[in-house]
């Protein structure tokens, strides 16, 4: 026969015994923890005599008018400090999940820090009372069992019974810090891209499918560095260790500073486009329809084109 669960707290003190002992020896005095705590002192006097009949010891030595904790007395009371902060904080931060205009937004890490993060203070300009509560993550979210309000995922997924819709569809392009790209001359018989390390991401939009598409020998497509987030592989190619095949809308604001600069002439689209996920229950509140409109806008507004920058002649930098 299987023994019933037998609760472990079961023989804790109660809490405000806890509370007032941790007044009356931080301050080593009933009479000062219990203007503290707005009681009188006899009450405080009863909850920590309580406490110690339950615990079966003396936490206090009473000396006339000033009591000072025993040896034990310390060590309980450093524990029902740090116990009773730990507490207070956890209170604290429930905060979050009531506040006014407060939405929680959940996508990869390449896409914060490459796109929702540029746009962040235009965000916050337009929509002054929202709160958005940011949760990076590469895996795609439960939105029926979170509490997790909009998805941005990269990738068509089986979402029955969500609303979604696509945010843009991306293209990646041959891209370099410009210290790199000055050693790409067009002139035929200049330096190409076989002759400088590839970075690697881990998505479908790869070095070798670029290649291919273009009915092109990439050589050796496994040199070069490799990374599982392509936001960190972005940020390896504006730093000078290599071509990158990155995405156009998450390198738009390292393309618009000068940090990196497209090569080749030709991008390819990518195979997954970025969608927008949400269960419909969300869609009811006002500030997650407020988002959801913000974030379509900003898509149709802002996704960059390949065109704005002219690139360099891919047959001049691959004939040499």
């Amino acid at each position: 026969m299987k023994k019933p669960h037998v609760n472990p707290y079961r023989n804790l003190p109660p809490m405000a015994a806890m509370v007032g002992f941790e007044a009356a020896a931080r301050l080593s005095s009933f009479s000062l923890a219990a203007q503290e705590l707005n009681m009188t002192q006899s009450a405080v006097s009863h909850q920590v005599r309580a406490l110690e009949e339950h615990l079966g010891q003396p936490l206090f030595m009473r000396l006339n008018r000033r009591v000072e904790l025993t040896d034990a007395g310390r060590d309980f009371h450093n524990t029902v400090a740090a116990t009773l902060e730990t507490l207070r904080l956890g209170v604290r931060r429930l905060g979050f999940y009531t506040k006014p205009g407060s939405v929680v937004l959940a996508m990869p890490p390449s896409f914060a820090s490459g796109w929702y993060m540029p746009r962040l203070a235009r965000l916050k300009a337009d929509h002054p009372d929202m709160e958005p509560w940011l949760v990076t993550t590469g895996e795609e979210v439960n939105l029926a069992e979170s509490e997790v309000d909009i998805m941005v995922t990269h990738g068509r997924g089986n979402w029955d019974g969500m609303v979604s819709v696509t945010l843009f569809t991306d293209t990646v392009w041959p891209m370099c810090s410009p210290a790199i790209r000055s050693m790409m001359p067009a002139a035929p018989g200049g330096r190409t891209f076989l002759d400088f390390p590839m970075l690697h991401d881990e998505t479908e939009d790869d070095w070798q499918k670029w290649f291919l598409a273009g009915g092109l020998d990439g050589g050796e497509l496994v040199r070069g560095l490799n990374f599982s987030d392509s936001g960190v592989m972005l940020d390896a190619a504006a730093r000078g260790f290599g071509v990158c095949l990155g995405s156009i809308n998450l390198a738009s604001e390292r393309l618009a500073r000068g940090e990196l600069v497209l090569v080749g002439d030709r991008g390819m689209a990518s195979a997954k486009p970025f969608m927008l996920v949400a269960h419909p229950r969300n869609l009811r509140q006002a500030v997650v329809i407020a988002l959801w409109d913000w974030l379509v806008a900003e898509a149709d507004r802002d996704t960059p084109k390949p065109g704005d920058q002219a690139p360099a002649s891919l047959s001049a930098t691959m004939s040499g």
